[in-house]
């Protein structure tokens, strides 16, 4: 520890010293407890010492004498002092203002006790000529006692100023008076010293501990804040990500979608799948939409979407635009029998819907043709075959005049 730092406290904010102002105050009671205690053993010990010494000495005739009025005194006010602690624990709510004066009664016990102090030296010059009874209790204050440089300062005054005055006229010789000065100051100034070195480290240390907890608390709080934030952005990116695998107009998955899902499918097979593919085109919606305009031509294309949205049976399947007015099914482990009755349902319920399409070549209606292939496949490639097969099928199907279904040629 530097020297300069003795003569100072740490530096902190006014909400900081006082909150180490209390600390101190509540760290301070306990040791008082526990202090008066021993006080209380020490003086009973001392009394009985004094009076069977008394009793025997003048005897078996009680004498009183100075030294029983100091021990009484004592032990008096260090237990009237630890039933006032103990009652100002037991006390939960109490104002700032009797906080205050509890704190101002500690310090007059701590004085009294220094005090006491002095005027047992001063009495014992005149049979021992020693200072050991003030010496213990300036000693005991400035270890045991966590007090401010001013504090400690104010309860040095009154029992120095005491013992100083006193000692010239209860010590007779004037040359043990001059020794007594000598020695008390350099004691004095090393027991403050001591205070200060103890204080200042306690006050050092409770700072530093404060803030070490308000940089855990914030820490605490920023990784709450990056947790949530990483929340936000996990939501944001699934967002995004559904997004770009969902089509804007019709709200079902798109072709991204659509090869997610298959990848996904394919991913946990240990073997070949049954995959079947659709493709379906609404007829002649070139048609529709240079008559009827591109809103309605989007209004088609969503309800149409809808429709065959309903008809699919199981988590099995996928439905999704393809681009423009083409859509494609894809459905797994199908018997093919109960794929063709999928595509007839969905051709048959889109002409059902009765959309009028009055310069379609086929119906006054509108329809859809839908070109159908099978196989297994095991990854992309596979299914990349697949749909090009349907599209042909799809191709056919239109050659053959439209609102039908097409089974790839080469599908048994």
């Amino acid at each position: 520890m530097k020297i300069s730092n003795v003569f100072t406290s740490p530096a902190a904010s006014r909400e900081k010293e006082l909150f180490l102002e209390k600390h101190i105050f509540y760290k301070n009671l306990q040791r008082c407890k526990l202090f008066a205690k021993i006080v209380i053993l020490f003086e009973l010990i001392l009394i009985c010492m004094n009076v069977t010494t008394s009793y025997v000495t003048d005897h078996r005739i009680f004498v009183f004498n100075i030294y029983l009025l100091l021990y009484t005194l004592l032990l008096t006010m260090s237990i009237s002092m630890l039933f006032y602690m103990l009652w100002f624990e037991k006390k939960r709510n109490f104002s700032e203002q009797q906080f205050k004066w509890f704190r101002f009664g500690l310090l007059c016990f701590v004085c009294f006790f220094l005090v006491w102090g002095s005027v047992v030296t001063l009495v014992d010059q005149k049979v021992y000529g020693h200072v050991m009874a003030f010496v213990v209790n300036i000693m005991c204050v400035s270890i045991l006692f966590l007090a401010s440089n001013r504090t400690m300062i104010k309860l040095y005054v009154l029992p120095i100023g005491v013992l100083f005055i006193g000692l010239p006229f209860f010590q007779p010789s004037m040359d043990i008076v001059m020794g007594h000065y000598i020695n008390l100051v350099v004691f004095l100034f090393f027991c403050w010293l001591a205070s200060r070195m103890l204080y200042n480290s306690y006050a050092s240390n409770f700072f530093n501990e404060m803030l070490l907890k308000e940089s855990n608390h914030n820490l605490a709080l920023k990784m709450e804040e990056n947790l949530a934030m990483n929340e936000e952005l996990k939501k944001a990116n699934e967002q995004l990500r559904q997004l770009t695998l969902v089509d804007e107009l019709t709200k079902i998955p798109n072709r991204r979608g659509f090869q997610q899902y298959i990848q996904e499918r394919l991913a946990g097979a240990n073997e070949k799948r049954a995959v079947s593919l659709m493709m379906l085109d609404i007829d002649s919606f070139k048609l529709f939409n240079d008559n009827y305009g591109h809103l309605e031509g989007d209004k088609v294309i969503q309800m149409v979407a809808r429709t065959i949205q309903q008809l699919m049976e199981s988590e099995s399947s996928i439905f999704s635009r393809f681009g423009g007015e083409e859509f494609v099914v894809a459905v797994f482990d199908w018997e093919r029998e109960r794929v063709y009755e999928l595509a007839e349902k969905i051709r048959k319920s889109v002409y059902e819907m009765g959309i009028v399409h009055e310069f379609s070549p086929v119906t006054n209606r509108v329809t859809v043709s839908i070109g159908v292939d099978t196989g297994d496949v095991e990854q992309m490639l596979d299914i990349e075959g697949l749909l090009e097969n349907a599209d042909n099928a799809l191709y056919e199907a239109k050659n053959k005049g439209r609102n039908r279904i097409q089974v790839f040629a080469g599908m048994n």
